[in-house]
């Protein structure tokens, strides 16, 4: 038993113990925080000891500060010709990026499986608690992942992916859109035009596509609605390939001292519970007895059912998947056309050509996707339009599943892989002068299409985009239109900037060009109602 004075003795040394730590707390949350970053990094350099050579990297930040973040390509394409097409980047946890053409054509065939996973870091996470597996179509894998993407691609089947039915619904949109550009256009001279920025425009038409699709409605022009949930899907994109927000993935402690990464999480979260509602509502009118005329719809009766992969299916799936849908039908589709109409602006001799052989072929007939191989330069220009703009410059991520042995060297199960398609369509041994726009690259001596096999913008292998049928029918519609109604100028010989932004996708800055009218009326599929 101690005595009376030694308890005093130990309550005041205790106090003094607690008085040290409380004024030296900033310094010793400091310390744990080194010695668990120096712990990290020993482990980190241990299991990247047989990983393939990179460049020199930084602590903890890696090579974060390497890359031009508006033209990763340029600088991938800077690390093959150093290291050879498989190389180690570090943003900061180290990827292993397979930048060459008949490596990736290889590896997703022969190990198609185990390299089909995703990423699992704590970014990654966010949004589906943290599953092993992940969730949703597009950062999930595993048996979850087959059953959502074996679910969407037969629904959007089912709803005429790639076939008539889903090209007048193109062309419903399509006319609405037509008709409001037309209505913002003016006589000046004889001449009837408008400066224009098309970006809200296209967003409606695309957006309206999407939304039909997925829920089964869509938004009139200049609804708010839209207007905030496509900012949320901007600033999320973004983002998310960010250097700040790669390092809260590589060290989550880091999220308490990273500004953007509140805002980033409070607007994916929005996201979310949009479509949530968005459910909850379907969930009210839902009928099992009734065929389905909208994803959510199709996968509450598929929920309703009895299914081996029911145990996959889930309302917080469905929310994921609808958001995946909708952000990688719309972004993508949309920043297609606006690059298409600044290469136009640009390029004005590529824009008379397609004028030529759209008015020669077509006349005043509106355009048909069965119809595309009359059009060869049509589709010499989409296809390099989709190869230069490199929509998603650093793709999305891969992981192995299994171990994988590549040029000599191992890929562990569990490491990220990046199948860098930007290095392949700006390798000028394939594409000649790859910063150049030039559609002849796509035609053979005699002027008809020639497509090329390297031209690879949707992916490859078992994680080749499932909207790849939908996108082309949408691109090949939405621009042949665009360019048999109107003619794309700069404003007082002004041209707009042809630079990037950087983020996940490769945006154009905002930019207004000048639209004139080409035919007294406007030459479109279907004479849809006007917009409300």
């Amino acid at each position: 038993m101690y005595d009376r004075e030694s308890v005093v003795q130990l309550q005041v040394m205790a106090s003094h113990v607690w008085e040290f730590l409380g004024s030296h707390r900033v310094f010793l949350f400091v310390m744990a925080c080194v010695l668990m970053l120096t712990r990290r990094y020993l482990r980190f350099l241990n299991a990247t000891r047989f990983f393939p050579p990179g460049p020199p990297r930084l602590p903890f930040i890696g090579n974060a500060l390497n890359f031009d973040q508006a033209y990763p390509h340029q600088t991938f394409l800077k690390y093959k010709k150093i290291y050879g097409p498989v190389f180690t980047i570090h943003l900061p946890n180290p990827i292993i990026v397979i930048a060459d053409f008949d490596l990736l054509k290889k590896f997703n065939s022969l190990f198609g499986n185990e390299l089909a996973g995703r990423p699992s870091g704590y970014i990654y996470g966010l949004f589906s608690k943290h599953q092993p597996d992940g969730d949703g179509i597009i950062l999930c894998q595993g048996e979850r992942w087959s059953a959502q993407r074996r679910f969407a691609l037969r629904t959007l089947r089912d709803f005429g992916m790639g076939k008539s039915l889903l090209e007048n619904k193109i062309n419903d949109h399509l006319s609405l859109l037509l008709k409001r550009m037309d209505s913002y256009l003016e006589n000046d001279n004889g001449v009837c035009k408008a400066n224009i920025d098309l970006s809200l425009h296209l967003s409606f038409c695309v957006g309206g596509i999407i939304n039909d699709l997925v829920m089964g409605r869509h938004h009139y022009f200049g609804d708010p609605e839209f207007l905030y949930f496509k900012k949320l899907i901007d600033n999320t994109l973004k983002g998310f390939a960010s250097p700040s927000l790669q390092l809260v993935d590589a060290v989550p402690l880091t999220r308490f001292i990273v500004p953007y990464y509140r805002q980033y999480i409070r607007e994916g979260f929005a996201i979310q519970n949009y479509f949530i509602e968005e459910i909850k509502k379907h969930m009210k009118t839902f009928d099992v007895t009734t065929e389905p005329t909208n994803f959510i719809d199709a996968y509450l009766k598929d929920m309703s059912e009895t299914h081996s992969h029911s145990k996959h299916m889930s309302i917080q799936t469905l929310a994921i998947d609808s958001g995946d849908l909708w952000t990688g039908g719309m972004e993508t589709t949309v920043t297609s056309i606006l690059w298409g109409v600044l290469y136009l602006i640009h390029y004005p001799e590529v824009q008379t050509k397609l004028h030529d052989e759209i008015d020669n072929v077509l006349d005043v007939t509106p355009a048909m996707v069965s119809e595309r191989h009359l059009l060869p330069y049509v589709q010499a220009t989409i296809d390099e339009l989709l190869r230069i703009i490199n929509v998603l410059p650093w793709g999305i991520p891969h992981q192995a599943l299994a171990d994988v042995e590549v040029k000599g060297h191992t890929i562990r199960a569990g490491t990220t892989v990046m199948m860098q398609i930007g290095a392949v369509h700006f390798d000028e041994t394939i594409f000649p002068e790859p910063e150049k726009f030039k559609p002849e690259r796509f035609l053979d001596e005699y002027g008809n299409y020639k497509p090329h096999k390297k031209l690879i913008p949707f992916g490859m292998g078992k994680r080749q985009c499932l909207g790849e049928s939908l996108a082309r029918m949408e691109v090949f519609l939405l621009f042949v239109s665009l360019v048999q109604n109107f003619s794309f100028h700069a404003i007082n010989d002004k041209l707009p900037t042809i630079e990037r932004r950087a983020g996940m996708t490769s945006v154009p800055h905002p930019y207004i060009c000048e639209i004139r009218k080409r035919h007294k009326n406007l030459i479109m599929a279907n004479d849809s109602q006007n917009e409300k």
